[in-house]
């Protein structure tokens, strides 16, 4: 895809996400200065994610300048984009800092994280544990810094019913809209957990926190304030993260999983980053264990992500695989319908 179509659809999506995204994504699309720029970004990545992620992050080091003002996670009475257009100093904001940002394109992911996509992992893996019984061991792909690993530390309400830990400081409210997902009082028990990335992050690592903080978009202050419960309550005791290449680690990795756990392999919103041949390498992967005992694959869609994802669950037995959509979220976890 272009890269002025990459921004013209991110503005579409931002248009009631984000005021000022929209606006910087609209006008950058037309900027020839600014698309050369965010051609530094890796063709496997959504160069409008990674040029605004770069930008936040930047302001957020503290680096001084005047488009600050229109960004609420540095400055307590941010300037309205629908009164004053942002565009003009963002503009001027690339130009002045543009090896900087350029740096941060060739170099870093876009790597959310964002933990509210863990409100469809519960039922999932509830789904999981009733299938074939607990406990679970866990692998993630793209795992970022792992913050979906902790799942089961967290404090769950669906639709004002509370499940998982009560006492959690991160707290996920999200509403369902359709069918009846399974919800336990409790998640199922987990045993072993540890997630792959080409390039994880360590939450107890300033600039890694700030760059999972700057790509949470700046006016969406109850995802900044989960993120931080988050990453406060994972450096406590980080999860285990390998990094690498997914499709070359699985087949090293998965017979050391525990004989008596039920395996499980899953990703929030991550395969539409992955190359066809890897996804039908971790597929041929999971197949090939699955001779030995049953594995479990989660995964959102493995193409260009919608705004509203669908969630898939494929069991494989014997090299054979069963496939059931089960359901569909909101990309931050603020709503679900149960397909299964």
């Amino acid at each position: 895809m272009p890269r002025a179509d990459e921004f013209h659809d991110y503005a579409d999506w931002a248009s009631d996400q984000s005021p000022l995204y929209e606006r910087l994504s609209r006008a950058a699309a037309d900027d020839d200065a600014l698309l050369d720029l965010a051609a530094t970004a890796p063709s496997s990545q959504p160069a409008p994610n990674l040029l605004l992620g770069a930008v936040h992050d930047l302001l957020l080091s503290g680096v001084d300048h005047q488009l600050a003002d229109f960004y609420p996670t540095i400055t307590e009475d941010p300037t309205d984009p629908t009164e004053r257009d942002p565009f003009p100093a963002f503009e001027a904001f690339c130009r002045d800092h543009r090896e900087a940002i350029r740096a941060r394109l060739d170099s870093r992911l876009v790597q959310t994280n964002d933990v509210g996509r863990s409100a469809v992992l519960y039922p999932a893996f509830a789904r999981v544990a009733d299938a074939d019984g607990g406990p679970l061991a866990l692998v993630e792909l793209g795992a970022s810094a792992g913050l979906n690993l902790l799942w089961d530390r967290y404090r769950y309400e669906f639709d004002g019913r509370v499940v998982g830990d009560p006492d959690a400081p991160v707290r996920i409210e999200t509403t369902v809209r359709d069918g009846t997902p399974p919800l336990p009082d409790e998640p199922p028990t987990v045993t072993e957990r540890w997630g792959v990335d080409l390039n994880p992050l360590d939450v107890t690592d300033d600039a890694d926190a700030r760059w999972l903080r700057a790509l949470v978009l700046p006016n969406q202050h109850r995802r900044h304030e989960r993120l931080a419960a988050a990453l406060d309550l994972a450096a406590d005791d980080p999860p285990e993260l390998v990094a690498g290449d997914a499709a070359a680690v699985l087949p090293d990795r998965l017979g050391d999983a525990p004989t008596d756990a039920t395996l499980v392999v899953f990703s929030t919103i991550a395969l539409y980053q992955f190359p066809d041949d890897a996804v039908a390498a971790v597929r041929e992967s999971l197949a090939e264990v699955s001779h030995d005992r049953p594995v479990h694959w989660l995964s959102g869609d493995p193409s260009t992500p919608p705004s509203d994802p669908t969630y898939r669950h494929v069991r494989f037995e014997d090299g054979t695989a069963e496939s059931a959509d089960i359901a569909e979220f909101e990309a931050y976890g603020s709503w679900l319908s149960w397909l299964a």
